[in-house]
C-alpha cells in the first residue's frame, strides 16, 4: 500500500512539475509579448510623427535635395504606420495603443516638440540654411534612435513574419538616415563627419 502511495505520489508531482513548466514558460512567452507590445507601441507613436515631417516643408523655402528627403521619409513613415496598424489587427498579441514611457520623459518629449515649433516657425527669423541644419541635425536622431529600435525588437521577436518587418523597417531606417547624414554633412559640415558613408554599409 506504502508502495502504491509513493507511486501516486511520486506521478503527482511529476504532473505538477510539468504543469509549472507549462505555465511558467507561458509565463515568460507573456511577459515578451508585453515588452515587445511596447516596443511596438512606440514605434507605432514615431512613426505616426515621422509621417508628418513634410508639413514643415509649408513653413519655409527649402533646398530641392532637402524638400525631396523629407518627403520620401515622410512617406516611409506612412507605410510603416500602415503596417503596423495591419499587424494589430492580423496578431491579436500586438499592442500599438500603449504608453510605456514614465510620465517625465513624456513631458519632457512634449516640451522639446513644442520648442521644435517655436524654432521652425515662419517668423523665427532664422535663415534657410541654418534652419535646415537645425532639423537635419533632429532628423537624423530621430531615425537613429528608430533604427536602434527595430534592431533590437527583431532581436527579441520570435514570430519570422513580424521578425522580417522589423528587419526590413530597420533597413529603411538605416538607408534614410545615412542619406540624412550624407545631406547634412555635404551641405553644413566643412569635413564629412558621416563614417558610416566612407565603408560598407552593414545589413
Amino acid at each position: 500500500m506504502r508502495t502504491v502511495v509513493a507511486l501516486l505520489l511520486g506521478a503527482g508531482i511529476s504532473a505538477c512539475g510539468t504543469g509549472g513548466g507549462d505555465e511558467g514558460a507561458r509565463a515568460v512567452e507573456g511577459r515578451q509579448r508585453a515588452m515587445l507590445s511596447e516596443g511596438y507601441s512606440l514605434l507605432y507613436a514615431d512613426a505616426t510623427k515621422i509621417g508628418s515631417f513634410d508639413l514643415v516643408l509649408f513653413f519655409k523655402i527649402e533646398s530641392q535635395e532637402f524638400n525631396d528627403l523629407l518627403k520620401v521619409i515622410s512617406r516611409f513613415g506612412d507605410e510603416l504606420t500602415h503596417d503596423l496598424e495591419r499587424v494589430a489587427r492580423e496578431y491579436p498579441g500586438v499592442r500599438i495603443d500603449l504608453d510605456p514611457l514614465p510620465v517625465m520623459e513624456t513631458r519632457k518629449r512634449l516640451a522639446l516638440a513644442k520648442d521644435r515649433m517655436i524654432r521652425f516657425a515662419p517668423l523665427s527669423g532664422r535663415s534657410r540654411l541654418e534652419y535646415e541644419r537645425t532639423l537635419l541635425i533632429g532628423l537624423a536622431g530621430a531615425l537613429d534612435h528608430e533604427r536602434h529600435l527595430c534592431q533590437v525588437m527583431a532581436q527579441e521577436e520570435p514570430d519570422p513574419a513580424l521578425r522580417k518587418l522589423l528587419l526590413a523597417a530597420q533597413k529603411r531606417y538605416d538607408g534614410l538616415y545615412e542619406s540624412t547624414m550624407n545631406l547634412l554633412n555635404r551641405e553644413h559640415f566643412k569635413a564629412n563627419t558621416n563614417t558610416a558613408s566612407r565603408q560598407p554599409h552593414g545589413e
